[in-house]
This record gives structure tokens, C-alpha cells and sequence, in this order.
């Protein structure tokens, strides 16, 4: 079985900043937007790309960039 890409970075949102306008998940190819349990929308990151359409189209900065560990 093929090994998981190891990605430098993640995309991250922050339910407190969303107003759940939905621009990140009509910009979203890769089906990496959905709307979690509590309602809220969030990352999927098994689906993510990390191409940045999301982080780019939120017009509130809900979804941030951060760098993961070595």
C-alpha cells in the first residue's frame, strides 16, 4: 500500500471566523470542505491538496495556513 503524502503544511478554520458563506467548499475540487457535526464548516485533510482555493477564497481569513512539524 502506497505510503500517505507527508504535506509541509496544513489549511486550517476556525469555526469562530466563518460565516458560513461556503466560497472555500464552491472553490474546492478535491471534495476537502464539509460541514462537520456541530454544523460548522471544515477541512477534510485526507482530501485536501493543500492548493490553497479555500484558504484564498475565504473573505472572512477563517481558514489559515500552518506549518507542520518536521
Amino acid at each position: 500500500m502506497a505510503e500517505k503524502k507527508k504535506f509541509k503544511f496544513n489549511y486550517v478554520l476556525d469555526p469562530a471566523l466563518c460565516m458560513a458563506c461556503a466560497a472555500c467548499e464552491l472553490e474546492c475540487r478535491e471534495g476537502g470542505i464539509y460541514i462537520d457535526e456541530n454544523v460548522n464548516y471544515n477541512i477534510n485533510l485526507d482530501n485536501c491538496n493543500r492548493c490553497g482555493r479555500c484558504f484564498r477564497a475565504c473573505p472572512t481569513g477563517a481558514i489559515s495556513r500552518v506549518n507542520n512539524p518536521a
